[in-house]
């Protein structure tokens, strides 16, 4: 956090004449609610200057003399989604025999089996079953099109993950290998559009929060 009058005076600590690390002095464990909101609208900012895009330009793919920042092919999803979708598809998850007390004994857990109520008593089974949904998910996919698929990160605060297809650093090499990228995006779309919840079904370029991310670093 900046702390010297010469971070102060810094415009890039500023966004619309507010101060970003503004110190609630009375609370004292906090920044300002101006400098909070101030924040929000700086990280919008940011990631509108970086929206998907369906084709990238020549200066964002990596070169002899170009080293640009990480962008990943692929379909957008919200963690909620990714839950809805294991859970829709019946998805098996082997338990470490040390946790099976907590799973009433089970040594597999179909994630249909995580309902609503059992999510809602228990924080730590809802942790696990965000955590393990976008890897079961990606797993699954992965079998159905016969291509080993990847996960990312969008930056952007509507989304929280990516199925990636490759990324601007892996595209030559993994597309080669692809059996056939129009019946793979296909075989992603419909398995995805099976499922209730799903606003996206377009294959993009996102702009990865593995990125040198920050509210300085980036303009």
């Amino acid at each position: 956090m900046p702390n010297t009058v010469t971070d102060v005076k810094n415009s890039a600590y500023w966004e619309n004449g507010q101060y970003l690390y503004e110190w609630d002095r009375e609370r004292g464990d906090r920044y300002t609610e101006a400098a909070e909101k101030a924040q929000e609208v700086r990280w919008k900012r940011l990631m509108a200057n970086r929206p998907p895009r369906d084709v990238l330009p020549r200066k964002l793919l990596p070169g002899p003399d170009r080293k640009p920042p990480l962008y990943h092919y692929g379909f957008p999803f919200t963690r909620t989604y990714a839950l809805d979708y294991v859970c829709h598809r019946h998805l098996p998850v082997d338990i470490p025999e040390e946790d099976r007390e907590e799973f009433g004994g089970r040594s597999v857990l179909d994630m249909a089996e995580l309902t609503d109520e059992w999510l809602a008593a228990n924080e730590d089974m809802q942790v696990f079953a965000m955590s393990i949904s976008s890897f079961l998910m990606v797993k699954d996919l992965s079998r159905k099109c016969h291509f080993g698929l990847n996960h990312g990160r969008p930056f952007s605060l509507e989304w929280d993950g990516i199925v990636s297809l490759w990324t601007n650093y892996n595209f030559d090499e993994r597309y080669a290998y692809c059996p056939d990228d129009e019946k793979v995006i296909k075989t992603i779309k419909d398995a995805l559009a099976e499922v209730e919840g799903r606003r996206s079904l377009k294959a993009q370029w996102w702009f990865d929060w593995d990125n040198d991310v920050g509210l300085f670093h980036l303009q």
